[in-house]
């Protein structure tokens, strides 16, 4: 018998005087199309930004630079195991001791190999993403995260294959064509699963830490970072983004983009359906993360909607639930991380 549980979908409404949501106040319409043209190039100039969206190059750069100063969008790169390696991403559900919530959050999110760190309703409390090496899974599965503060049950599930990752997210602000002039490369290989990667080199790990700090840092700011010429630096960082070893990313609340209710979606298929339910999910444009993994539930799904009657539709699309056996849905209450980033520091 097919289950769809509808957990807490109704008792989430944002508040902007609510410190405890941190719900970031939705964006003026041009400011959400500078952002969504950041999300598809981090890197892009305001002058090519401003010609995309036809709008004037002097107040797409003032308000570009203050959106970016004031951190409502956070231009960085993710680095995938800079160190090297064999690749094991995992997703920790914890369920906390009551009141300790956010103190196990923080803890996560303080760990430098988690990517998202998420507060929840639900079975699980606290949700985060871990970019693991191998080597070091197992100390960090048996003795570290069950010993962070506030843990009172962890349940982990190891990706192995990852569909479609937040930062190819794309909102639908933008048209196809807009999309297509500022997109300088596809990234068409993402390591996921158990794959073998080799250490980056002093240079490469020097240009990674200065883009995450600032993903629009200057060719020039990267060729002073790491002694290379400027046009070796261009061609490390090049290299670096087409070997799907580090991804540019305009971390923002969805939120600001009219998205203010985020939930997580476990989905347990029918036997041999978890691709197809993958291939109808990945390109629906509320499906900002689609994970598959190992445990009860194959499927580990991110999404964003407009309010709660939009995810009460999504839920009964008969599109891709025909073949979910059962479908366990919680809302994000609050982000402590995306991308790699700290949310909270602002």
């Amino acid at each position: 018998m097919r289950r769809v549980s509808y957990m807490s979908i109704a008792i989430l409404k944002k508040s902007a005087d609510n410190p405890a949501m941190i719900t970031r106040s939705l964006l003026e319409p041009l400011d959400r199309k500078i952002v969504a043209a950041l999300q598809v190039n981090a890197r892009a100039g305001w002058r090519r930004i401003a010609a995309v969206l036809d709008a004037p190059e002097r107040t797409v750069a003032a308000h570009g630079t203050e959106l970016v100063r004031s951190r409502r969008v956070r231009p960085t790169y993710f680095t995938v195991l800079p160190q090297g390696g064999v690749l094991d991403g995992a997703i920790a559900s914890v369920r906390c001791i009551s009141g300790m919530n956010r103190v196990t959050a923080t803890a996560a999110a303080s760990r430098n190999n988690s990517v998202f760190t998420y507060l929840t309703t639900g079975e699980a409390d606290c949700v985060f993403e871990l970019m693991n090496e191998r080597a070091q899974s197992l100390a960090m599965l048996l003795d570290e995260i069950p010993g962070m503060p506030g843990a009172a049950a962890i349940d982990t599930a190891t990706i192995l294959k990852l569909y479609k990752g937040t930062h190819q997210w794309l909102p639908g602000i933008l048209e196809e064509a807009q999309v297509a002039a500022l997109t300088d490369l596809e990234q068409r290989w993402e390591p996921t699963g158990a794959v073998e990667l080799a250490p980056l080199s002093r240079e490469e790990q020097a240009i990674a830490r200065v883009l995450a700090a600032d993903g629009r840092a200057t060719i020039e700011e990267l060729a002073r970072a790491t002694a290379l010429s400027p046009a070796s630096a261009r061609r490390r960082l090049a290299h670096l983004q087409a070997s799907g070893r580090v991804f540019d990313r305009a971390v923002v609340e969805p939120a600001a983009l009219g998205f203010p209710v985020e939930a997580i979606l476990r989905i347990r298929t029918f036997p041999g359906r978890t691709e197809s339910v993958a291939m109808q999910l990945a390109g629906v444009p509320e499906v900002r993360y689609l994970a598959f993994t190992t445990g009860r539930h194959q499927l580990f799904v991110d999404i964003a909607c407009v309010d709660h009657s939009a995810l009460a539709d999504f839920l009964t699309r008969a599109d891709w639930t025909e073949d979910a056996v059962e479908v366990d849905t919680s809302i994000v209450i609050q982000a402590i991380k995306r991308s790699g980033v700290r949310m909270d520091d602002a």
